[in-house]
């Protein structure tokens, strides 16, 4: 059965959201000074983001909040899963400007679910608007997760109809241009066969198009610049190295084109998330993808500094679920960790990411993450992390 990514990814924000506190990035890092610098608060639900170094901005990715739930008069739908969520326009996309120092939303009203607890008191988790990417035209791009089908999509009404595509953004009040319906791909090929959920995690664009991720299809996926859609790697599921009886599936969440040419595609990989099991797939179109590097847990996003390294951003080291033997019960702590060319790890940074959801690199030893991705709410944050060069 496919795994659905609901149960673990999971207010106006007019002007400046800018933050003194400075943490180092780990002990390590502090000796060296790397640190963590919070620099915009009060983001809602942020998942990715990207450096537009053109206009020295970071563009963020914010799910929202849904909407009402059932009970206070939402418009909600019912997945084949069972699952109920409820619709409302609160995604948005975030702007920090380098330059100033600040940050502000530069486009609203996306569209947003919300999953509530069975009395509809409690919103849990949230999913909206995931990633973004820039082409090499400068059109922005989003893609927006579902994880149900087309006829819940139908439910939530005419307002939902991007959750499940890639959709280029036109205009500050949510305006979007839906270019490729991955969720109706999903469900009437099945790459992957199984349930035939949809929740579209990450991307990439450039000359070849734009190339996602489904974290519920457990596929990668290319929409050609005409539209035309393209499978190409379904991640199989296995058993895991910790429960050689179970079996778990790959959940991609994150892709990126490395400097080769190749993309690099990371996983959070099924419930229940065991410490070790995620992968980086290496995948080269038209051929089988491998497993580039190993041994990480539930990674949220991938990057590359200008030293062609890989960067892995973990949304919760020890992982997200702590009913697994000799879990210490942290599943918030996420890790940011650069795979070294003879294949090594450093851990950049510890303290101070909090389910991190993405992460993108400025240069210079400069990350930016989105933290407090999980659950719902403006809880979240844009952090500035500065590690040393080496």
């Amino acid at each position: 059965m496919k795994k659905s990514t609901r149960g673990a990814l999971a207010l106006a924000l007019t002007g400046t959201a800018l933050s003194t506190l400075i943490l180092p990035a780990d002990p390590a890092a502090a000796r060296a000074g790397g640190t963590i610098e919070v620099v915009a608060e009060g983001l809602d639900t942020p998942r990715g983001l990207i450096y537009d170094a053109g206009n020295r901005r970071v563009l963020v990715a914010e799910a929202g909040e849904g909407g009402p739930s059932g009970p206070d008069g939402g418009t909600c739908g019912q997945t084949g899963l069972g699952a109920v969520w409820c619709y409302g326009p609160t995604g948005a996309i975030f702007q920090y400007s380098e330059r100033r120092r600040s940050g502000r939303r530069i486009v609203t009203g996306l569209p947003s679910t919300g999953i509530y607890d069975d009395s509809g008191a409690q919103r849990f988790s949230v999913l909206g608007v995931h990633d973004l990417s820039l082409s090499p035209a400068g059109h922005l791009r989003a893609v927006f997760g579902l994880a149900g089908e087309r006829l819940f999509r139908d439910q939530l009404g005419p307002g939902a109809v991007p959750l499940g595509q890639l959709a280029r953004v036109t205009g500050h009040s949510g305006g979007l241009v839906p270019e490729a319906d991955l969720a109706t791909y999903e469900q009437r090929h099945d790459p992957h066969p199984g349930d035939t959920e949809s929740n579209l995690y990450g991307l990439d664009s450039g000359p070849y198009g734009t190339v996602v991720v489904d974290a519920s299809g457990n596929d990668v996926l290319l929409v050609r610049p005409d539209g035309g859609i393209k499978v190409l790697a379904v991640l199989p599921a296995r058993a895991p190295a910790a429960d050689p009886g179970g079996l778990v599936e790959s959940v991609p969440t994150a892709v990126v084109r490395g400097p080769g040419g190749a993309f690099y595609v990371g996983e959070l990989s099924g419930f229940p998330y065991h410490k070790g099991e995620a992968k980086v797939w290496r995948l080269v179109p038209g051929r089988a993808p491998t497993v580039y590097a190993d041994g990480f847990t539930n990674i949220a996003d991938l990057t590359f500094d200008e030293r062609g390294r890989l960067i892995v951003l973990e949304m919760a080291k020890d992982g997200l679920f702590d009913g697994n033997p000799g879990h210490g019960g942290d599943t918030v702590t996420g890790r940011l960790v650069r795979v070294n060319a003879d294949g090594s790890r450093t851990d950049l940074a510890t303290t101070g990411l909090e389910n991190p959801g993405g992460v993108a690199y400025a240069g210079d030893g400069v990350f930016y993450v989105t933290n407090r991705s999980t659950g719902a709410g403006d809880t979240g944050q844009l952090l500035r992390v500065k590690v040393p060069r080496g």
